[in-house]
Order: structure tokens, then sequence, then C-alpha cells
């Protein structure tokens, strides 16, 4: 299902906790909201479950409009054809698994067949024969799927997740990330995450957008995100940046290379701070004459305090802010010599 969100906006106290935002989720799309604590993101989210009201603004799911501050319509939660996963998995501890999964389904309009449905969200999340357990004999994994399941035994037209990965350790973290984005994707679905770990949104996502302060400061595919940062903020808060120019010119740490590959590329001096092994290869910051700390990598070791030159080819720079690419050009040469 398609969800439109047109001038959404909203205040706490006269605080804005959003400001006016658009934003489009695509059918069958994986979109996250990424961003700092703060930010606004879990307060769309909130407002597009009924769970906090807009100021303003308009909200169309499918081809419902669901709220419309003009028009006064303001659809209530169980009844928007959405799932929801919490953080903290909100199960009834009182209730069996079956129980629980089967409780949006008795509170909804899908009050048919519900065994079946039940049965079908637990083969899919793969607890079949947990049916009887109770929340606390389960592990957090177990946990994380019994809301999987009830999210999707509605058979929502979207699903939204508010940070449900983040009660749990990291190794089972990891796991339950390619498990969930799996599952969403096997059953096309409509998905809006929200986190502020930047590795899950850049490995669960279809589409990335970027918080601060309320607003959206930017949309697009993890690669696009990643590589071509339109903001400092951005480009600080995805990845590590090692800036040019303030908030101008940056380059990643993997384009920075300890050897001259082509006659154009730019020559620093640099004085190495510090060696971190990190398995694959070595994590180095360096002071960098007149440029401040950059991280740089490394397949061997160096020593504390030597002094070394690194490259960069121009053409690895980001530009931020619409930045003329000839004229970055220019002043990151010019700054280089």
């Amino acid at each position: 299902m398609k969800m439109e969100i047109s001038g959404v906006q909203k205040s706490f106290n006269r605080t804005p906790a959003l400001l006016p935002t658009d934003l489009t989720l695509q059918h069958g799309q994986f979109t996250t909201l990424l961003g700092p604590s703060g930010c606004g993101k879990t307060t769309l989210l909130r407002m597009l479950a009924g769970l906090e009201q807009p100021d303003a603004g308009e909200i169309v799911a499918g081809d419902q409009c669901i709220f419309s501050a003009a028009k006064r319509i303001d659809v209530p939660t169980h009844k928007r054809n959405l799932g929801m996963v919490f953080q903290d998995f909100a199960l009834w501890p009182h209730m069996t698994v079956y129980e629980n999964v089967a409780f949006g389904l008795r509170a909804g309009k899908q009050k048919a067949n519900i065994r079946q449905k039940v049965t079908e969200a637990l083969g899919m999340v793969r607890l079949q024969g947990m049916e009887d357990r109770y929340p606390h004999q389960l592990s957090g994994g177990q946990q994380q799927r019994v809301a999987f399941a009830r999210a999707v035994a509605v058979r929502p037209g979207v699903i939204l997740f508010d940070e449900p990965l983040s009660a749990l350790d990291a190794v089972l973290r990891e796991e339950m990330r390619i498990e969930m984005m799996s599952l969403v994707r096997d059953m096309g679905l409509t998905a809006l995450y929200v986190t502020h770990d930047q590795v899950e949104a850049m490995s669960m996502s279809d589409e990335i957008v970027v918080m601060e302060k309320g607003r959206i400061l930017q949309k697009g595919s993890p690669e696009t995100i990643y590589s071509s940062p339109s903001d400092p903020f951005v480009a600080s808060f995805i990845g590590k940046s090692n800036w040019l120019t303030p908030n101008q010119s940056m380059v990643r740490p993997e384009h920075v290379t300890w050897n001259r590959t082509s006659h154009d590329d730019l020559r620093y001096q640099a004085t190495v701070l510090s060696v971190s092994y990190i398995g694959e290869r070595y994590e180095i910051r360096v002071q960098m004459e007149g440029l401040g700390i950059w991280t740089a990598y490394l397949d061997r070791r160096v020593r504390v305090g030597e002094q070394v030159q690194l490259y960069i080819s121009p053409e690895r720079i980001c530009r931020m802010n619409g930045q003329d690419s000839m004229d970055a050009k220019r002043e990151v040469i010019a700054a280089a010599n």
C-alpha cells in the first residue's frame, strides 16, 4: 500500500517536534527514518499510526484519507490498516504466544478464521509449536518474532517499526535485522522503520530519510546517501568524513590512499596519531596539516608519530550544499598547495 504524507507538522507545548513534512512511501518499499534522538522521526511514526494527532497536514493510505486537519478527518488507529512493532515488544505477559498474536485480530475487524491467521503468522516467523508458551518463557529474539507475527497477522497495508531491535544484544540484533528484512520483502509489505543506527538503515533500506531538528535533510538510496550527501550533517552522521573545507567538501576514509595513483591526486602531509586494528584493516587517525584530524585505512601497521604522505583523487571529493564542482575543486587544490 502506498502512503502519502503532505504538510504534516507537530508541536508540543509550542516547541516544534516536526516541521511541515512531505513524504511518500512507495508500495512494497522499505523506508527508514534515520536521525538522532529528538529529530522528529518517532513523532512522525506515531502520527501515521494514529497515536499522536498532527497539528496540520494530511495523510493518505492507499485510496483512503486517514488524517486531514483541513477536512477534520482522523481515522482511529485500529481502522488504519497498519501493523506496528514496538521497541519493547509490547507483549501481554499474562497471554500466551497464540493469544498475543490473536489480540490484534480480535480487536480489529478481522475476526473470521483467527486460528488459521495466527498459525500462518507464527509459521512465517518459525514459531510453530510455541503457541502455548508465555513471553517470559521465550528468548529476546523469539519475543521479537511474536511481536512481528502479531503485526502481520492482520494483513496490514503498511507495517511500522519503532526501533524494534534496540533492546537486543549485538549478535542477536544482526540476526534479527537480516531476518526481519527478509520477511518484509518476502511478504511484499510496505515498511517504515525508525532507527538512530546507521548500520541498520544502510543494510535494510530501499530508501533512507535522514532527519534532524524536526525536518528532512535528505532522501535517497543508501548508496546515494553515503556517497553523495547533500548536507554536512548527513555526511557526518552516516559514516566517517574527512573535511577539506569546513561544511563544504569532504572525502571518505576509504578514498584516502597512501600512494599516488594519478598525477591529478592531491598530496597532503600528516602525522600518525593512533592506530587501531579492526580485523580486516587498520583504522589510522592522522593530524593533517591545516585540516585537523582525519581517518584513513591501511592493511598494515604504522608507527604513532610517523610522518606520512596521503593522497586523494579530486573525483572522490563530495561537495555539500549545491557547491559548484569546479569551484570546489579549485578551493581544495588551493588548500592542498
